[in-house]
């Protein structure tokens, strides 16, 4: 009896332990974007609509996590994706998506590694990605991930590969997914080299058989006055070369290899910014305007970037990013887009964000 009433004892303990070292986790991201797009009929033409993007989200979430070790910390959030369209008079669609990842961290003298797999909000990608990989649309847009993602992060060197798995084939929807990479190698204070990469998988449905296959890859470096040094928040030049591996391989055999160039000049003072972003080469967006067997578009679908890097194009931001505090961006700002045709058309834009997460992990 002595040594039952020991083991529950022992049982007891070990539980009431572990306990301590859960701890509670909340977060509710919230965002609100107002981009209002005045396009001309070139710009358009090339797939890019007049038209207004003005939504809130707030994606609330709740889970736990568990220190094992000095060096090993694991997380597990459960919550949803809720977005509303200003002016929409119906709130019966505001669940856009539910939230679920198990997050590992684990630290060592080195540097640190972090994974997450499960449908992940799309913040956990922190690599620099150009617009012709994601759209700023796509970007305000689609908050979370499904899949995994891999990081590792250290005084020089950052990294990071991920999947988000899009469709599963049925009828009329596709197999798709996308891998995409970044990193980034701080060779000097003044020097960064990197890279940027995505392979799209834009499979078949049982309405289209076939297969178009889209990969890009960006080798960049960067150049720029040394963080907190001298009166410029910012003063910096990128320069990438983009090389594209198109493929239809319902239509041809053929692989089309675009290529270009992307020169990226950023300037920052009293929290205003200055940015002039230019592209020189190949159509990068071959198949664009093409109709698949279902008779549908491949367009945004099968190019998740702004829809203007099909030749020449300029583009010209002037914004107002003031740091208020880590949980809290706003950012206030136009956007100008040339072609090799002229004046493509403009955008304003403001966008908000509030991170709970970030607020609790200050106190």
């Amino acid at each position: 009896m002595k040594k039952i009433l020991t083991l529950i004892a022992v049982a007891v303990s070990s539980a009431s332990a572990f306990s301590q070292t859960l701890k509670l986790e909340i977060d509710a991201p919230f965002k609100y974007y107002f981009d209002n797009r005045e396009m001309t009929s070139k710009g358009e033409a090339l797939g890019s609509p007049s038209k207004t993007l003005h939504s809130a989200s707030i994606m609330p979430a709740v889970g736990i996590s568990f220190q094992q070790n000095e060096s090993i910390s694991h997380r597990l959030m459960v919550g949803a994706d809720f977005v509303h369209d200003m002016g929409e008079q119906s709130w019966k669609d505001v669940f856009s998506e539910a939230l679920a990842y198990y997050n590992l961290k684990i630290t060592t003298d080195k540097g640190t590694f972090e994974g997450a797999a499960g449908i992940y909000p799309t913040s956990m990608q922190e690599g620099y990605y150009s617009d012709l990989f994601y759209s700023d649309e796509a970007v305000l847009t689609d908050h979370l991930y499904e899949g995994v993602i891999l990081k590792w992060k250290s005084e020089k060197l950052f990294a990071e590969l991920g999947c988000d798995w899009m469709g599963k084939l049925g009828y009329e929807r596709r197999e798709r997914f996308q891998i995409f990479t970044a990193g980034e190698w701080r060779a000097k204070p003044w020097l960064s080299l990197g890279w940027t990469g995505s392979f799209y998988h834009y499979a078949c449905s049982e309405l289209a058989p076939e297969v178009v296959d889209n990969h890009l890859f960006e080798p960049w470096a960067k150049i720029g006055l040394p963080e907190g040094r001298g009166a410029w928040q910012e003063l910096s030049l990128r320069a990438g070369f983009m090389a594209g591996y198109q493929r239809n391989r319902e239509l041809s055999k053929k692989v089309i290899n675009p290529l270009g160039g992307e020169f990226e000049v950023t300037a920052k003072r009293w929290n205003i910014m200055l940015k002039n972003t230019s592209y020189f080469g190949d159509n990068q967006m071959p198949f664009y305007d093409m109709v698949d067997p279902s008779g549908a578009v491949y367009g945004s679908a099968l190019y998740f970037g702004t829809p203007f890097y099909r030749g020449f194009y300029n583009r010209a931001e002037i914004a107002w990013t003031p740091h208020i505090a880590d949980f809290l961006n706003i950012k206030a700002g136009a956007r100008l887009h040339f072609g090799k045709d002229g004046f493509l058309g403009w955008q304003q834009v403001l966008t908000l964000s509030f991170n709970l997460g970030n607020l609790c992990r200050t106190k």
